[in-house]
């Protein structure tokens, strides 16, 4: 089974594990990696913590005993002297390092909590990743980055500590809160960044085709994954993604140059349906990469 294959499947059969879908995407960078060994790991890691937790915590106690064990006592720290290493995204090099980012960081406190019973769910908040836990006695914020506990009250101003500058949380918590299938997309988009970057086209081209196998319906992707491609010099490659790329936006007809308006649906109350638009500005970029594109499969053939 190849790398993408494993992947896919395990997307459908293991969303309740997203350290599981983590590790996977480990083999991007070690492709011979035992995924089932880390697995073993994170169990052996939950027993040790479960033995230095004290007994019958609840509440805030209990988060900040969580965070006690693995930030103070296992030194699972934020990598802020290296923040940009990609190593950071690899939750198995943050099981090896016991260095990473917020994000998976999380996601190790997250499958440790699960296997000791703690309701712990993954909460993309402004410019930083960050923990909710839950119990009978309320709800309380984990910091693992920084190894903090705050209440949901404190929030507002804890962000603005660290950033240094005004960051208000003025919904409720659920509108953070993450699936694994954005988690996931998170992890990757991070590691997407960091390629591309440093202009390693081939390591960020990786990194999508993992992330079209989570969103496969999210156009940009595909026009990401065509440029991509086109800077690769992968022609072919290119048109096929830019073709999806249009047809997802339901403007087809601007990828093949037909006059004729390709949509579905019929407008209401004003509403212009998309492939009845004029070309947006990022559509005009994207069909003059895409003329290069065709004029170089037509001088190779």
């Amino acid at each position: 089974m190849d790398l993408l294959t494993e992947f896919s499947t395990a997307l459908r059969t293991d969303s309740e594990r997203p350290e599981k879908l983590a590790l996977l995407l480990g083999k991007l960078i070690d492709p011979g990696l035992d995924v089932n060994s880390y697995v073993r790991r994170l169990d052996e890691l939950a027993d040790q913590v479960e033995q230095s937790m004290p007994v019958g915590a609840l509440g805030r106690a209990r988060a900040e005993a969580l965070i006690a064990v693995l930030h103070g006592e296992y030194d699972f720290l934020g990598n802020v002297e290296n923040y940009y290493d990609p190593s950071n995204s690899f939750l198995h090099r943050v099981l090896d390092a016991r260095l990473g980012l917020p994000i998976t960081l999380s996601l190790l406190y997250t499958a440790v909590g699960r296997r000791l019973g703690m309701n712990l769910r993954g909460l993309g908040l402004p410019g930083h990743f960050m923990l909710e836990y839950s119990d009978m006695n309320g709800v309380w914020i984990l910091d693992p980055f920084h190894g903090k506990v705050v209440g949901s009250e404190e929030l507002s101003y804890y962000l603005t500590q660290i950033f240094q500058q005004p960051i208000r949380i003025s919904v409720s918590l659920e509108q953070y809160r993450t699936t694994t299938d954005a988690w996931i997309l998170r992890i990757l988009n991070n590691l997407r960044s960091v390629h591309i970057s440093q202009h390693r086209l081939a390591d960020a081209l990786k990194v999508l085709n993992y992330m079209v196998i989570v969103d496969p319906e999210e156009a940009n992707l595909w026009r990401d994954r065509g440029m991509l491609h086109y800077g690769l010099e992968n022609m072919l490659l290119a048109e096929s993604d830019l073709w999806r790329y249009f047809l997802l936006r339901n403007r087809l007809h601007l990828f093949t140059g037909e006059a004729e308006m390709v949509f579905s649906g019929v407008a209401f109350g004003g509403w212009m349906p998309e492939a009845e638009q004029e070309p947006t500005q990022e559509d005009q970029r994207v069909l003059f990469v895409l003329k290069r594109i065709r004029d170089e499969i037509r001088r190779l053939n």
